[in-house]
């Protein structure tokens, strides 16, 4: 494995004047992360952009699985569910409450301890994919101290009036269909999405089967747009449970859950539109979204039922000047959660109202200036198992700079304040059926980086800082150097920092490579629990390294090759606060996919993990410190595809 390693980092190398942002066209690169469409944001951040033809070419499946491959996102599997957990800077298990997902500048990230649905947007939809490295705090408030991975839907009439159908199929009983239906006229259009999702899986018991629906009408004219967007899904999966390590050994494909099973629904409706007014741009979203699960576990004896509902208004005026733009707006939110388990019931509600300025301007012609701040007042409240309710007032900042050096050089940094509030999961113990509402998670974060950029290479390089108070995270200590059920707690203080290098370099209009490198130390600054000292400790689940190697070639005209490599480092197991047991060992993974186009036909095989690696992103230390459990992940996947587009 370190041979593998010392090949990977020296190919990294050698890229590394033009390590890797997935984008088709070098030149075009635009993050428009202003919260208004078209219009380019503060720049004092590291983003990476995927194209939807980068996502076409690859032999992604799902939102997640382009993350990893070709964002250089860290992504962790832990039930064998397609919707896995992300974590762009060193969350570990919270890396999906700090890293905010949206959908169209729309937050998609849930108030729950769940991953996003994002297995629940279909490919077809997808024009890009913008991932903004470093806290975005101020525009879109908390749960955004690692960044933010916007997901940008395509516009009705950017491809004209067409049907395109597409179908794979390949080992594990895995069947993937898309349909999409484009209707337009000058001022009208409407985008439809069907997909069909079906896998057995490596495991026994943990087939997975996914219907999903998205759809949207827009209508614009020289002043304004409007849109209505709506979409639905239903998940019936299987759940496999963890395997021990000895059952790693003899049979890593068994299960000893064989009836757990879950089945999720979730629909959602939105409306939108913008107005060009006298001082500038008028925005507003008003959306609604709805998710049931039921989830079955026979084999422990437990079941829990869930019920959320989440309503938001987010009105934004952009006021354009002679040296830059203002940014005034509102975000206002009620989401309400219930829950039924064995343990119990429990009903909660959480409000938020907040109010945000963003200022950017141009100081000098090389140098651009960012200031924002926002302010909110955010409302806890249970009705069961007790009464329970408390209002805070949280407050985050953003000063940012970005400073032209030279025709191709620029530097950058940023510096600011961001938070992030418990969830009703985390203020909720199922085990004891009472309330703890936890304070909120604080973090300073700041970063300095340079960038390169030409018309046939970019880089990146970025080292980054958050020093945190009151972290939210479950805590398994128990009072000895074993561990229980735990709960969920404010750690004592703890730190992210690490540096990033990343882009990419095309040597010829028919090859473009790719490679992203990140290293990141997460620990506790101080602090003890139950008697044991945290200081200096790793924070489980957080690699200290990423690699990721990427590559497309264009052989001829239609013919096309992409593939990609990932490394992911040690890492410390889940419960490991303490750090007195073995490291989760490092894993190497190749995926390459070829496709051809003939006519309206393409027609594509891929593999993904070709060497059929054993391997598992997730495990979990014993209860006695001395072994442990994981979810393994799939071994190689061959997958045969055709399109048509007509």
């Amino acid at each position: 494995m370190h041979n593998r390693f010392a090949i990977a980092a020296c190919a990294a190398s050698l890229l590394c004047p033009f390590v890797s942002i997935a984008a088709d066209d070098l030149a075009a690169v635009v993050v428009t992360a202003t919260r208004f469409a078209g219009s380019p944001g503060p720049t004092a951040a590291g983003s990476t952009v995927i194209t939807a033809a980068a996502i076409a070419q690859s032999s992604a499946t799902s939102v997640p699985e382009i993350l990893s491959k070709l964002g250089g996102v860290h992504v962790r599997n832990s039930s064998g569910d397609t919707n896995w957990q992300i974590d762009l800077r060193g969350f570990g298990m919270s890396g999906d409450q700090n890293t905010l997902i949206l959908l169209d500048g729309r937050r998609m990230s849930e108030n729950e301890l769940t991953p996003a649905r994002l297995a629940s947007i279909p490919l077809n939809a997808i024009d890009r994919i913008e991932i903004v490295r470093g806290s975005g705090a101020v525009l879109y408030g908390g749960g955004a101290t690692a960044g933010t991975i916007n997901i940008i839907t395509r516009n009705p009439g950017s491809e004209g009036r067409r049907v395109s159908a597409r179908a794979a199929y390949g080992d594990y009983g895995t069947s993937d269909v898309r349909a999409t239906v484009e209707l337009a006229d000058e001022n009208l259009g409407m985008l439809l999405h069907a997909n069909r999702y079906v896998s057995s899986n490596y495991r026994v018991n943990n087939h997975d089967r996914e219907d999903k629906f998205d759809g949207v009408v827009r209508w614009n004219d020289a002043m304004s747009s409007a849109a209505l967007r709506f979409g639905s899904s239903r998940q019936k999966i299987r759940f496999p449970g963890v395997r021990t390590a000895a059952q790693l050994a003899s049979d890593p494909a068994g299960s000893t859950t064989q009836n757990d099973h879950g089945l999720t629904d979730t629909w959602n409706v939105g409306i939108g539109g913008t107005r060009s007014v006298g001082i500038g741009e008028l925005a507003i979203d008003v959306d609604y979204r709805n998710k049931k699960s039921s989830n079955k576990f026979p084999a422990s004896g437990s079941a829990n039922d869930t019920d959320s509902d989440t309503f938001t208004v987010s009105p934004r005026l952009r006021i354009p000047h002679q040296n830059g733009s203002l940014i005034l707006g509102i975000d206002s939110s009620r989401w309400t959660y219930g829950n039924v388990d064995l343990f119990g019931r429990a009903n909660a509600n959480q409000t938020n109202d907040a109010l945000y300025v963003q200022e950017t301007w141009l100081a000098t012609a090389e140098t651009e200036v960012g200031a924002g701040l926002r302010t909110s007042s955010h409302r806890d409240s249970f009705s069961r198992p007790a009464a329970t309710a408390r209002r805070t007032t949280l407050n985050a900042f953003e000063l940012s700079l970005r400073q032209r050096l030279t025709a191709s050089w620029d530097a950058y940094g940023k510096w600011g304040q961001s938070f992030r509030v418990a969830t009703a999961n985390e203020n909720y113990d199922v085990f004891t059926g009472t309330v703890s509402l936890l304070q909120p998670q604080k973090s300073h974060d700041a970063e300095l980086g340079v960038e390169y950029h030409a018309s046939s290479a970019r880089l990146r390089a970025t080292a980054f800082a958050a020093s945190l108070t009151n972290e939210i995270h479950l805590l398994v200590l128990n009072g000895t150097p074993t561990y229980g059920f735990g709960r969920n707690a404010n750690l004592s203080p703890t730190r992210r920092a690490g540096f990033e290098l990343e882009g990419n370099w095309r040597p010829d209009p028919a090859l473009t490579l790719g490679a992203s490198y990140r290293r990141t130390q997460a620990s506790f600054r101080s602090g003890s629990y139950d008697g044991i000292n945290l200081a200096g400790k790793d924070v489980p689940l957080v690699p200290r390294q990423l690699l990721t190697l990427n590559a497309t070639w264009r052989i001829s005209e239609g013919n096309n090759i992409a593939a990609s490599s990932r490394y992911v480092g040690t890492q410390r197991y889940d419960n490991d606060q303490i750090n007195s047991f073995a490291l989760m060992p490092s894993y190497s993974l190749f995926d390459i996919k070829y496709s051809r186009s003939i006519g309206n036909w393409t027609w594509g095989v891929s593999a993904d993990n070709l060497f059929n690696k054993r391997y598992y992103s997730y495990g979990i230390r014993n209860g006695a410190g001395t072994s442990f459990n994981a979810y393994p992940e799939l071994g190689r996947k061959v997958m045969v595809s055709g399109e048509l587009k007509i």
